[in-house]
């Protein structure tokens, strides 16, 4: 059965440009935040996890930056993909959606620019040692608006001097009131105007979602890329300490129940799923993404979120 969607009538298409990076994660990590419904594909005790950072130009809601932390690869015949973990975007109305129509555990989040002195020190000993060009964060993709004079992320001095970017988790709605960080990332050299592009490729990624307090449905769908794609050097991340406390607590918030049932949790904090050792990374410029409608899975539903508690606290915090 079709899921009726908020942001109007699929498909929904984004325009801009990404890069997607992916590192080892421990399996014992990734499992806090993928349901028992699906199969962790793993070797050695490690999945591949990492995240997924856009900046989109154009979009249902306009022009937004989207970070997804991806805790590892899941499998459900015929298909696998990343699962994601937490989806950190700085648009309110992407937030919603995706908590409420996609069974998304979206965020609302603050990117920016940092100076690299004020910066964590492994990002400013790494940013020591980058030669002063344009940040991928800061260049313009095909579908960016013109911009003034002066004016804009490609003309600024932060932008020019590479300087960090800052993703801080905002969440003050739904009783979370957050104000943490969730990590610093010192991105690749923008393209180089007599560099290549990559080759322009359509491609296929198949993603499910769902097992959240306010999704607890199974969906799969389809995300349909039109891009040029090319292999980069990994990012720098710095992703804030675990403490004993939170760690723990984190625990036990994704061993709420057992069996197939079983919540997909996982805390706030994404420094296990964030600091593995990167195994590749590439950018998608002037990409075209067209996500289909989900679809439900005939699966459980994961009934530790299916609850009427936790139906009534989602609906008693509302939207902010």
């Amino acid at each position: 059965s079709i899921v009726n969607m908020g942001y109007g009538e699929a498909p929904w298409v984004f325009k801009g440009r990404a890069l997607y990076q992916l590192n080892l994660v421990k399996s014992e990590e990734a499992r806090k935040y993928i349901p028992d419904n699906f199969k962790l594909v793993e070797l050695f005790g490690y999945t591949l996890g990492g995240f997924y950072l856009a900046r989109y130009d154009d979009s249902p809601v306009g022009a937004f930056e989207e970070l997804v932390a991806l805790a590892g690869l899941v499998w459900n015949a015929p298909t696998s993909c990343a699962w994601a973990a937490r989806v950190y975007v700085n648009n309110r109305e992407a937030r919603d959606h995706g908590l409420e129509s996609v069974g998304l555990p979206s965020r609302l989040a603050a990117f920016r620019e940092v100076d690299p002195a004020k910066a964590p020190a492994a990002i400013a000993e790494a940013h020591a040692k980058t030669k002063p060009r344009m940040s991928w964060w800061g260049q313009r993709s095909k579908f960016a608006a013109p911009a003034a004079p002066g004016d804009g992320p490609s003309t600024s001095s932060a932008a020019a001097a590479n300087w960090p970017v800052e993703i801080r988790n905002v969440d003050t709605g739904r009783g979370r009131k957050l104000d943490v960080p969730v990590c610093t990332l010192l991105l690749p050299a923008a393209r180089g105007p007599r560099e290549f592009a990559g080759p322009r490729i359509k491609m296929a990624l198949p993603s499910f979602s769902g097992g959240t307090p306010e999704y607890p449905s199974l969906l799969k769908y389809a995300c349909e890329l039109w891009t040029n794609v090319r292999f980069v050097g990994p990012a720098c991340v710095h992703v804030p300490a675990v403490e004993a406390g939170e760690q723990s607590a984190s625990s036990s918030s994704s061993s709420g129940s057992s069996g197939s049932s079983k919540q997909a949790g996982g805390g706030e904090l994404m420094s296990n799923v964030l600091s593995g050792r990167p195994l590749i990374a590439m950018v998608f410029d002037d990409m075209e993404m067209t996500v289909n409608e989900p679809i439900k899975l005939e699966l459980p539903v994961v009934k530790a979120y299916a609850s009427p508690a936790a139906s009534a606290t989602a609906a008693a915090a509302g939207r902010r």
